[in-house]
């Protein structure tokens, strides 16, 4: 896993970002367009990738919350659906679990492709 950092004077600061790719350009997954980008430099600081992460620091919220919905795109409400179907037959939970995750993973797709 990678993140972004910004470093000034030497100094990591307390939030990070995970990353995504746009054309090439690699920058913060919070933002649409991968601005601040690896490289980058500002009165801030300069923008650097980082493969591990730096020692007291957190992720960017809203970093958090995308990679979790990347991860898994199905939304709670199903989640909870799918755990009251497990009750009674768990192989026809897991069946319907892996038809929503491509359900909700091409949606996805469309609604980043618009």
């Amino acid at each position: 896993m990678e993140y972004l950092v910004r470093l000034r004077r030497g100094k990591v600061h307390p939030i990070v970002h995970h990353v995504h790719t746009i054309n090439g350009l690699t920058g913060a997954l919070c933002s649409p367009t991968p601005k601040p980008a690896d490289g980058d430099e500002s009165l801030d600081g300069r923008w650097e990738l980082l493969e591990n992460l730096p020692p007291q620091v957190r992720i960017c919220r809203i970093c958090q919350k995308l990679k979790q919905k990347l991860d898994n795109p199905i939304p709670d409400r199903v989640e909870q659906e799918l755990q009251k179907l497990a009750q009674w037959d768990k192989r026809a939970a897991e069946l319907q679990r892996q038809k929503m995750l491509v359900y909700y993973r091409h949606q996805q797709h469309i609604s980043r492709s618009k």
